[in-house]
């Protein structure tokens, strides 16, 4: 094949167009330096220089005023477009300074003639500026506790129930206090002032808790100190915490939520008549036991919805070691928040009359979106490795 075969249609942005001479202009930078009684200078190679690639062109016909006036709006769009080269192919390239266009009716009509300059267009070598996603995950954290902790004091109110029944989500929240403790203490173990900061916070919801259960704020408060992060936390001290968090996601699930003793009467023959719980879940067939049912899950809401915004913020931090490890990151996040608005959901209305400044479900929401973002970012210059089983033993030469 010579190399007429092998010449192109040039173009530019899909415009054609016709070339009487194409030159191109590349190379290095270089730096010479001269030194007194030094016969030879000292040549220094500072890196490639922009290439530049010139064109003289024109367009011809009849109509070529309509392919002029194409060839013109398409070197005045912004930004790098395709370069058909004659010799050379496609390149990516901007237009590097102003063109002439000269046109002659009189002795060449029918004639438009551009003068044209290119520069090869590379990847951009700098930063690129570009949201701080762990800050806006970690800001989405901190709104969705606040908004947790109103919610839970806009519909906590033990006062209004039996006794019986304020016993038992004394007993249901201790519970769960106790879980979150032996979850989060053994994480933070080991960190000095925060250990102790953590303990003393632990102690004083301990010894104060006969009288935090009737100020839910007071109470939320207390709760939300368990879950709070070390000012200077690293990333591995994060991953351990998101760790102890996820196994908090289902503490209210893991809590016996019981309802009063009920007779069991054995098969004939079996044995005597005996008491015990032998209900598996909290009975709903009278107004008191309803009561105690939502404020049971109002109160592992609560506990639920801090483990979760501690979560993200503790995610933040922590270091995404593979992008497997972001895909189930955010598998595991988006499970949580979805598994929280579907429980919430199917709750009773809410009929109070003054409902949380702070909407918990608009909260939860876009602490997950923000979230979500965070992962995606902090992923997309990560690898995946994948493991590939061939069917049948392949020769080296194939592979």
């Amino acid at each position: 094949m010579s190399w007429l075969d092998g010449l192109r249609q040039a173009s530019f942005r899909g415009v054609p167009f016709h070339v009487e001479s194409a030159e191109r202009k590349s190379g290095y930078h270089t730096v010479v330096r001269d030194y007194p009684f030094q016969d030879l200078p000292t040549v220094f190679r500072m890196g490639r220089a922009a290439e530049l690639i010139k064109f003289s062109a024109y367009v011809i016909g009849e109509d070529y005023t309509q392919w002029r006036d194409a060839l013109e709006a398409a070197l005045d769009a912004p930004g790098t477009g395709a370069l058909v080269h004659p010799t050379s192919g496609t390149i990516v390239v901007m237009v590097a300074e102003q063109y002439t266009i000269k046109e002659a009716p009189t002795s060449e009509g029918g004639v438009a003639r551009f003068d044209l300059t290119f520069v090869r267009a590379e990847e951009r070598r700098y930063p690129m500026s570009a949201g701080n996603t762990a800050a806006g995950a970690a800001r989405a954290a901190w709104d969705g506790t606040k908004a947790t902790k109103e919610q839970f004091a806009s519909a906590f109110n033990v006062a209004a129930a039996p006794s019986w029944a304020a016993d038992k989500l004394m007993a249901r929240i201790k519970d769960s206090v106790s879980g979150v403790w032996a979850a989060i203490g053994s994480a933070t173990t080991g960190l000095g002032d925060f250990t102790n900061e953590m303990t003393r916070n632990y102690q004083a919801l301990h010894d104060g808790f006969n009288d935090l259960i009737r100020q839910p704020l007071l109470l939320a408060d207390a709760v939300a100190n368990l879950f709070a992060l070390p000012g200077d936390l690293s990333a591995a001290v994060a991953g351990d915490l998101r760790g102890a968090y996820q196994s908090l996601f289902d503490v209210g699930l893991r809590i016996k939520n019981t309802g009063f003793e009920s007779l069991i009467v054995p098969a004939v023959g079996a044995g005597l008549v005996m008491y015990g719980t032998g209900v598996p879940a909290l009975a709903t067939d009278s107004a008191a036991r309803m009561q105690l049912e939502a404020l049971s899950a109002a109160s592992d809401q609560l506990f639920e919805g801090l483990a979760t915004a501690a979560w993200v913020q503790a995610s933040s931090v922590a270091d995404l070691t593979s992008y497997d490890d972001a895909l189930n990151q955010r598998g595991v996040i988006a499970a949580q928040v979805t598994r929280l608005l579907s429980l919430a959901s199917s709750a009773a209305p809410d009929m109070r009359a003054t409902p949380p400044t702070r909407p918990w479900h608009d909260a939860m929401l876009s602490m997950l979106t923000a979230s979500l973002a965070d992962f995606q970012q902090r992923a997309s210059s990560l690898g995946r490795m994948s493991t590939y089983t061939p069917e049948a033993w392949t020769p080296v030469w194939v592979i």
